[in-house]
């Protein structure tokens, strides 16, 4: 009997505990109602219940070995962590997921699925898992080196630093900032303006009701073009920019030479220039040999390379500062 007890102790309390919580997930609006499976429930259930236990024996083991205020000290640090997370997970994982998504669908499933005479039906929770498919694959993407042509190194920089701050020393409003909200904007954006242009601007023109349609159905494919092409141009630009910069360097260039336009050089340039040409009068008469010296031994190896080139100095080629 007690054996009994304990198996159906261990079997039906973490599916009832997983059940009362898929009872509660069909009430949500992008769920279209989820079914219930004892498996999917037993195992919520028991990582429910595995968690809560070890929580408690953490905070047992915590109060025995330490003092209460310490403790409760602990616990609001912790709460606070917890709850700044969680915002912020949220949104990564629940809304940015769903805008990839939902572009995604946009993009290449309507056009290719739906007819232009019916309206596309959107399944926002497939539309998430597509999105948090294709945000773990960006995130790989930029952390790795051999993307940096076509990735952009700051956000492998901000990565980082989230990575090397961790869970508990996580600076919640820098990662909002400059992370979060850079990439809901930009999502918003590619969401936002194919469909104002689509709904708000090309219907004035006064096309047929089958046009609007067509062009509404395929408003984020041109613009994905148009941006792709955008980017490409600017592309191609800074690689001839940089072919035609070492070409010329390796045409024309002689030497390089090393300018020290510093912010302390500048300031004191002007005030200490006058005592430094000042000083260097007043000298005496060695040092002002040597600068001579050192002067006529330039030039004379100045005079030698060009008679080794076999053309006069008149005809050497520009030095290009780089």
């Amino acid at each position: 009997m007690t054996l009994l007890l304990f198996n159906s102790a261990l079997v039906v309390l973490p599916i009832s505990v997983g059940r009362a919580l898929f009872s509660a997930i069909p009430r949500l609006p992008i769920t279209h109602g989820i079914k219930c499976n004892d498996l999917y429930a037993f195992n919520i259930g028991g990582y429910l219940i595995w968690t809560a236990i070890a929580g408690a024996r953490y905070l047992i083991e915590y109060a025995k070995t330490r003092r209460a205020s310490v403790l409760f000290a602990q616990i609001c640090k912790w709460c606070a962590i917890v709850f700044k997370s969680s915002i912020l997970l949220s949104i990564w994982v629940l809304v940015i997921p769903v805008l990839i998504g939902l572009l995604f669908e946009l993009l290449i499933i309507v056009p290719m699925r739906v007819p232009i005479d019916e309206s596309p039906v959107f399944l926002l929770y497939q539309d998430w898992a597509l999105g948090l498919i294709f945000l773990k694959i960006w995130t790989r993407l930029v952390m790795l080196d051999q993307m940096a042509p076509l990735v952009d190194e700051g956000w492998r920089v901000k990565f980082e630093r989230v990575r090397e701050d961790g869970f508990s020393r996580l600076q919640g409003l820098w990662v909002l900032r400059e992370i979060v909200i850079p990439i809901t904007a930009k999502l918003l954006t590619a969401l936002c303006i194919p469909y104002v242009f689509a709904k708000g601007i090309f219907p004035v023109f006064g096309y047929p009701l089958i046009v609007n349609s067509a062009v509404y159905r395929f408003a984020w494919l041109g613009c994905l073009l148009f941006s792709v092409l955008c980017f490409c141009t600017k592309r191609f630009h800074v690689w001839f920019t940089n072919l035609h910069n070492s070409i010329r360097d390796d045409r024309y260039l002689i030497g390089r030479r090393l300018h020290n336009f510093g912010e302390v050089m500048a300031s004191e340039g002007t005030d200490g220039g006058a005592e430094v040409v000042a000083e260097a009068q007043d000298g005496p008469p060695a040092d002002a040999g040597l600068t001579r010296r050192e002067q006529e031994a330039d030039v004379g190896l100045r005079l030698r390379r060009g008679n080794n080139a076999g053309r006069p100095i008149q005809q050497q080629r520009p030095v290009v500062a780089a």
